[in-house]
């Protein structure tokens, strides 16, 4: 290592001009490894704020696209044990469910309440038809009447065979767009639930199910009862919900699973 020496000094003062320059790049280099230490944890901290605003952020779902199938055309849900039921969305859809889907392994519901959907439950496997699944068709029927808006929880639903419903007028009367005649027995459906809940099918989509008076609350289930609240602040209520589940849904696809009038939403 060469050492400058001032030959002007004697080696005293040399010793400590040098001792000197030693102590001030000595605490230089201290500034230095400080102002390194400072800035590494300013660093740190930065990288800490930057992964914890991307925590921070939504993850947003993609919409699921399903194809459409015959059966979205109408109001519809699957009974326990796994039944299709229709519902006509207004009277050119009910004259258009009757005529097209009401086959002779069905059977068909009607609420006895002015604005009653014609209501279907399928069978096309030709399977028994349990109680259960009648009594919920006759839910979903009384549901999607007028009885949810004025909160008629004593009206009565009947159902008969396809071969009971007939287009054909009584003689001297006519049928309007929608209506149709029932001829012979009726079997009678008393006591119904009004009370819906949301079912996420992921291959048939959103739709709503009737609720048994018989049947238990389940958890991370959404109900719908009749209430106060607007049909489009329950819909806004229940999207969110289900974004917060990763679900995207529209608000249209929501109201239109919902029955017509005010209602509450039991989440």
């Amino acid at each position: 290592m060469k050492l400058e020496i001032n030959y002007t000094l004697q080696a005293g003062k040399n010793a400590e001009t040098k001792y000197l320059e030693r102590n001030r790049y000595k605490s230089k280099l201290l500034g230095a490894k400080k102002a390194i230490s400072i800035t590494n944890r300013k660093i740190q901290l930065q990288e800490k704020n930057i992964q914890t605003k991307e925590d921070a952020k939504p993850i947003l779902s993609k919409r699921i696209i399903r194809k459409k199938e015959w059966f979205h055309n109408f109001r519809w849900c699957i009974t326990s044990s796994g039944f299709l039921v229709l519902a006509g969305k207004d009277t050119k859809n009910n004259e258009f469910l009757i005529k097209k889907h009401l086959e002779k392994n069905d059977l068909y519901f009607h609420a006895d309440v002015h604005g009653a959907p014609h209501v279907i439950l399928k069978n096309n496997d030709f399977k028994e038809i349990l109680d259960v699944d009648k009594e919920e068709a006759a839910c979903f029927a009384l549901i999607f009447s007028s009885a949810w808006k004025n909160k008629y929880f004593s009206a009565e639903v009947y159902s008969v065979k396809p071969d009971q419903v007939s287009k054909t007028a009584n003689t001297g009367e006519s049928l309007s767009t929608g209506s149709f005649v029932i001829r012979g027995k009726r079997e009678y459906y008393k006591k119904l639930n009004l009370k819906l809940k949301l079912v996420n099918d992921k291959l048939k989509g959103m739709y709503s199910a009737p609720v048994l008076l018989t049947s238990k609350p389940t958890k991370d289930l959404v109900y719908i009862v009749p209430g106060d609240t607007k049909k489009s602040d329950a819909s806004k209520k229940i999207k969110e919900y289900f974004a917060k589940k990763n679900i995207n849904l529209l608000q249209d696809e929501i109201d239109s699973i919902l029955p017509p009038g005010n209602c509450e939403v039991i989440i």
